[in-house]
């Protein structure tokens, strides 16, 4: 019977073994795993401009739970912080004219994660449904660097899912226009969203590129260079990687 690394489907699997590979190595900079990952990104039409970065302000995250954590941080401040976010996503869902205030009214008996429950009106569903899905979602990798916050939807063997990534946007958006300090920003950061997946699915960044990556970095045996050569090896006889 072959080993379970060879046929671990579990997305998060290969994605801690990717936490891994990006923090090393980060005094070499551009020619760090994390640069020669950010490289490949830059190379995305329309995306982050990426040139002459200074590899200032580095944090990576995994599976970035911020903006529920972020209320619970408030608490003395919660009525600011939430209006704040409702009004992003007032925004975001085409609402503009809705009344802040019927949602203020409920933050003091109800947390997030269950305002749906409290939602009277269709207008209220969308804003309670969208913050009730912020508060779960964890968006699986954030990475700073200078005044740049990246954020990467990652899929292993799936295809990408298109109410997430506008979901992981939306979170985004977020993150960027209100919660930028918590990243160590000092003024609001450039952002974008990519992909990281299988070959078939046209990702910003392949699997195999990253598996590129951890065999620039690590020596055969390594266990990380391991888990992801069978990652891209299972890929392979999926759909022909």
């Amino acid at each position: 019977m072959p080993h379970y690394d060879k046929y671990n489907r579990e997305e998060r699997a290969i994605c801690s073994h990717l936490f891994r590979l990006l923090h090393e190595n980060l005094d070499l900079k551009k020619n760090s795993s994390l640069g020669q990952f950010l490289e490949i990104l830059s190379r995305t039409k329309d995306g982050i401009n990426m040139t002459d970065l200074k590899f200032e302000n580095i944090g990576i995250y995994s599976e970035v739970s911020i903006i529920r954590d972020a209320f619970k941080n408030r608490k003395s401040n919660i009525d600011s912080f939430m209006s704040k976010l409702s009004k992003i996503v007032v925004v975001q869902e085409g609402l503009n004219g809705f009344d802040i205030n019927q949602i203020l009214k409920e933050i003091k008996s109800t947390h997030p994660s269950k305002f749906k429950q409290r939602a009277d009106t269709e207008n209220k569903r969308k804003v309670f449904g969208t913050i009730q899905g912020m508060f779960n979602a964890k968006p699986d990798l954030a990475i700073t660097i200078d005044n740049k916050l990246i954020v990467i939807e990652a899929k292993f063997t799936e295809a990408f899912d298109e109410v997430q990534m506008k979901r992981t946007r939306n979170i985004a958006e977020v993150w960027a226009s209100l919660l930028y300090e918590d990243f160590g920003f000092t003024k609001k950061p450039e952002y974008d969203v990519y992909k990281l997946g299988a070959k078939k699915y046209r990702p910003n960044i392949k699997w195999t590129e990253v598996l590129d990556i951890a065999r620039n970095t690590y020596r055969n045996g390594d266990r990380t260079l391991s888990s992801i050569e069978n990652g891209v090896n299972l890929l392979k006889e999926i759909n022909g990687e």
